[in-house]
C-alpha cells in the first residue's frame, strides 16, 4: 500500500513538473520569401508575413521542443522582364527544437512541413501603349491580369529550418529563421523551359518575428 501511495504520487509529481514545463503563446512576424532551382535567376525576395500558435516542452535547462502551427503569406516578384508575382497562403507547422547556449540566447531547428491552401499569379504588362492600356483596361478592368494557380501548386511541401533568438524578457521572444524546401513548388508548368514539364522550383524564406508567451 505504501508503494501504491509512492507511485501515485511520484506519477502525480511527474504530471506537475510536465505541465509547468509547457508554455504556449502567440508569433508574429514579417517574411521575405524566393524562388531557387532552374530558371529563378530573375525572380527576387518579397515581403510577407506570417502568424502562428506556439507551444514550448522545456526538456531541460538547456533544450526544449517549441513546435508551431501558422497561416504564411508568402510572395515572390519578377519584376525585372514580366513584372511577375506568385502570392500564396499556406498551413505552416515548423517543428523547432532550441538550445540555448545563454539563459536568453538560443539556437533552433527542424523540420518544417506546410499546406498549401491557395494560390494565384499577377501578371502586369512592364512595355504597354496607351492603346493596349485601354484594352487591359476595358476587358479586365485594370492592367493587371490575375491567374488561379493552385491546380498547378503541389499542396504538400517540406523543408528545413534553422535560426537564431534572443528572450528580451521571460515572456517575450524575438528571433530569425531560415528556411530551405526541399519539394517542387508547382506540378508540371511553363516557365520558360520550352513545353509543359515538372520544373525545378522550390521555396525559401527569411522571417523575423516575435513570441509572446503568456502561459
Amino acid at each position: 500500500m505504501k508503494r501504491l501511495f509512492l507511485t501515485i504520487a511520484l506519477v502525480f509529481g511527474l504530471v506537475a513538473t510536465a505541465a509547468a514545463q509547457i508554455n504556449v503563446g502567440g508569433r508574429l512576424g514579417v517574411n521575405m520569401s524566393n524562388f531557387r532551382g532552374e530558371q529563378t535567376d530573375d525572380f527576387s525576395f518579397s515581403l510577407g508575413f506570417n502568424a502562428a500558435v506556439a507551444g514550448k516542452y522545456t526538456i531541460n535547462s538547456m533544450f526544449s521542443a517549441a513546435p508551431e502551427l501558422g497561416i504564411d503569406f508568402r510572395r515572390v516578384t519578377n519584376s525585372e522582364e514580366d513584372d511577375f508575382t506568385f502570392s500564396a497562403w499556406v498551413l505552416q507547422i515548423p517543428l523547432m527544437f532550441r538550445a540555448n547556449l545563454t539563459p536568453e540566447f538560443y539556437v533552433e531547428a527542424g523540420p518544417e512541413i506546410g499546406f498549401i491552401l491557395s494560390s494565384k499569379a499577377e501578371f502586369e504588362g512592364p512595355n504597354m501603349t496607351e492603346e493596349e492600356i485601354k484594352a487591359f483596361e476595358s476587358n479586365f478592368g485594370n492592367t493587371m491580369t490575375e491567374f488561379n494557380m493552385f491546380e498547378d501548386t503541389k499542396t504538400f511541401e517540406f523543408g528545413i529550418a534553422a535560426g537564431l533568438g534572443y528572450m528580451v524578457i521571460p515572456n517575450l521572444d524575438v528571433n530569425f529563421r531560415f528556411v530551405m524546401g526541399f519539394t517542387n513548388t508547382f506540378e508540371d508548368l511553363d516557365l520558360g523551359l520550352g513545353g509543359s514539364e515538372e520544373v525545378d522550383v522550390q521555396h525559401m524564406q527569411i522571417s523575423i518575428g516575435a513570441t509572446y508567451w503568456f502561459l
